[in-house]
């Protein structure tokens, strides 16, 4: 009797995964450059550039009260000015703050649909604007676009030179911002946590109530200093940044104690982030393209939460954004109401400085997504790699 052997056909190789197209790192620069020209020589013509010219004339320096932080970035405005003019100063501002994200857009290799929320937010007038001029806002940026950078860097392939960056970009957030940099602390915190702290069982909402419980005791063992801090410093100084005399001013708002800012966030919030109402576009039509920006920034607030919630994989992903930037988005946001409830168009310049955060969640899951790409990728090279582990 005859044995025929018929061949039996190998299981094809993992084929390679289909990379999305990807944001190029040097699109960012090439966009602040655009932002800068157009503040300067179109945005300017309707409406003052903040503290721009103020920086440039040295009108900060001859107050004695005047903080060190406005004394830096005066005299970094008027050195670059000497040495470039006032657009070359503006543009030195607008490369720094474009250097610091386009450093978190390759560390993330942003793309796919990840890459959408930070298009939006580079094309959105109330933080291109701000962010590509002389000012803290640039300059805050500029570190918060190479912090991030750096624990999504760290994040992908480790190395304690990020961490050491990291380190130096909260110190100087918190010198320009105070309440902004000691958010990216908390972050960096609670990454650090994450990342370096023994692995548990537990999953990511078990232990953010845990956080919450813990947070909960530490502002009750603080709350008379806390009160004290809120009631005798922030609010008063909050108020006297706004002058009287602008048109938009919200003479209405009245917050004096830490019992007003904490009950009045369910309105005071959204309102501070939305910038203009419909009442003060139509007053002062210049405002239009804020209101819709600051509609778009709620916007991306909540679909980051989304992601941090719902769409973040399990694992060390969620940990990271629902242990670490949902309580840093949260002491952020509730540090700038006082400063953008006042005055829709201050409160834009000042939202600015913190708008990149938002689209941390995108950044991170885009670095989550490439990583599972390069190991389909590096088993199709290999089919048997994992066979012979």
């Amino acid at each position: 009797m005859s044995t025929y052997f018929y061949p039996v056909a190998a299981s094809p190789a993992p084929a390679a995964v289909a990379r999305p197209r990807r944001l190029h790192p040097a699109v960012v620069p090439v966009l602040y450059a655009a932002w800068t020209l157009f503040a300067v020589f179109v945005y300017s013509r309707y409406s003052q550039l903040g503290d721009a010219e103020s920086y440039m004339t040295g009108a900060y320096a001859a107050d004695p009260e005047t903080q060190a932080r406005t004394l830096f970035v005066t005299k970094l405005a008027a050195r670059l000015s000497a040495l470039g003019g006032a657009l070359g100063a503006h543009l030195a501002f607008s490369l720094f703050a474009a250097t610091g994200i386009a450093y978190m857009v390759w560390q993330a290799n942003a793309h796919g649909r990840h890459r959408w929320p930070l298009l939006v937010l580079l094309l959105l007038p109330n933080f291109g604007v701000w962010t590509a001029v002389i000012g803290r806002e640039a300059l805050f940026t500029g570190l918060l676009g190479l912090f991030l950078g750096a624990l999504i860097g760290y994040y992908r392939s480790g190395g304690l030179y990020r961490i050491l960056l990291a380190l130096l970009c909260v110190g100087g957030m918190v010198f320009l911002r105070g309440p902004f940099g000691m958010g990216a602390g908390l972050l960096l915190l609670g990454f650090l946590v994450i990342v370096w702290g023994p692995s548990t069982r537990l999953s990511a909402g078990v232990q953010a109530l845990m956080l919450a419980g813990v947070a909960a005791l530490a502002v009750a063992l603080l709350w008379p200093q806390l009160d004290r801090y809120i009631t005798e410093e922030v609010l008063p100084k909050a108020r006297s940044y706004f002058t009287i005399h602008s048109p938009t001013t919200r003479l209405w708002v009245e917050m004096d104690t830490s019992g007003d800012l904490f009950g009045s966030l369910w309105w005071s919030l959204p309102l501070a982030l939305l910038g203009p109402t419909p009442g003060e576009v139509l007053a002062r039509p210049v405002m239009l393209p804020f209101f819709l920006s600051g509609l778009i920034v709620i916007g991306l607030l909540l679909h980051g939460i989304r992601q941090a919630l719902f769409r973040a994989p399990a694992g060390l992903p969620r940990k990271i954004l629902m242990l670490g930037w949902l309580p840093a988005m949260l002491v952020v946001l509730i540090a700038y109401v006082p400063f953008g409830i006042y005055n829709p168009g201050s409160g834009i310049r000042y939202a600015a400085t913190f708008l990149l955060l938002l689209v941390f969640p995108s950044m991170l899951l885009s670095a989550v997504d490439t990583e599972a790409a390069d190991a389909l990728d590096a088993q199709a090279e290999d089919p048997h790699a994992t066979e012979d582990e």
